[in-house]
């Protein structure tokens, strides 16, 4: 049996494919290097998975921020950790904006850049038998932890109705929506001030929905709080972030159909649960990114009571708009 020598591949043409793809890995790389080079990485904190900051997700799930050259992440920190990791420079941003606007009335070198819920996203939910707010005198009040936005509103919801915090009404920070709903279920707490889609696991289950906080105290809730020497340092990397967060919030609030699928695959809810939650976040989402006038009135009046001031302060020492206004 002959054999023709030319089909026998001698080791010059058995290397060609392997130095092919060698040289075309190579220029792959040449050409996705420099990209990768320019992205910038950015953390940004948050208290918890809330419906207050959606948005944001949104825009990371669209690529909106890889668009603007943003490599995007969130870290889920308890208030008082997420500001001591902003100040340390260990996240770049948080969206507590409650901590970062009293600790910059404190002189630490912070400021909110940006609204995203400009209406905090809590219910009062109380056991049947509880009408109203004045109801819960001498009751047990449910919120997440101290220090946190559900702690804050509860207060000033209070206050609003002639009641004093832990004397009036006992507040007990239970933890997340799911340790609030155990309390309710068990009797542990006669009432709660909870965000979706929790509250609407309440109602289900037959308590009452006493008021929508958002209505009665319409303050910044969540955003981007950042350090001072960022502002003055990296402005594009602020104005990149604001730019892709807008445009969260737009394909948030007018694409429903859209939005709420998003919202049942992040938050693991069922259609029903994230329609109803969407209903209520959807009014918070601020579509300029600017805190409203009679929100930033508010939020200077529980500075002010805070503090023990006797006017209320300048927002300018807490807030720099300048971002979202261009």
């Amino acid at each position: 049996m002959s054999c023709s020598i030319s089909a026998i591949p001698d080791d010059n043409t058995r290397m060609k494919p392997a130095l092919s793809l060698l040289v075309a890995a190579l220029l792959l790389h040449a050409r996705v290097a420099p990209a990768a080079a320019q992205s910038t990485r950015i953390h940004i904190s948050a208290p918890s998975k809330s419906l207050s900051w959606f948005p944001v997700h949104l825009a990371r799930d669209k690529g909106f921020y890889r668009a603007e050259g943003l490599d995007v992440d969130y870290v889920i920190m308890k208030p008082q950790v997420a500001l001591q990791a902003l100040i340390a420079g260990d996240v770049g941003y948080t969206t507590a904006l409650g901590s970062t606007i009293r600790a910059a009335f404190r002189n630490v070198p912070l400021r909110v850049v940006m609204t995203i819920a400009d209406k905090p996203l809590f219910a009062l939910i109380a056991r049947p038998g509880i009408t109203g707010v004045e109801d819960l005198k001498g009751k047990l009040l449910g919120i997440s932890s101290f220090g946190a936005s559900t702690d804050t509103y509860a207060r000033a919801l209070l206050r609003r109705y002639k009641l004093i915090p832990n004397q009036d009404v006992n507040i007990l920070a239970l933890g997340g929506g799911t340790s609030r709903v155990a309390a309710m279920e068990s009797g542990a707490i006669d009432a709660a001030l909870i965000e979706a889609p929790y509250n609407v696991m309440l109602e289900r289950k037959g308590f009452r929905r006493i008021l929508f906080v958002g209505d009665l105290i319409p303050s910044p809730l969540a955003g981007f709080g950042t350090r001072l020497d960022k502002i003055q340092k990296q402005p594009d990397e602020i104005q990149r972030l604001v730019r892709a967060t807008l445009r969260g919030i737009q394909l948030a609030k007018g694409n429903k159909p859209e939005a709420v699928q998003s919202i049942m695959k992040w938050a693991d809810m069922n259609q029903e649960l994230a329609e109803g939650s969407y209903a209520m976040a959807a009014q918070s989402w601020s579509a300029t990114g600017v805190a409203s006038p009679q929100g930033l009135q508010i939020a200077m009046e529980k500075i002010r009571v805070e503090l023990k001031l006797a006017i209320a302060p300048d927002p300018a020492k807490a807030f720099d708009f300048t971002f979202v206004q261009k």
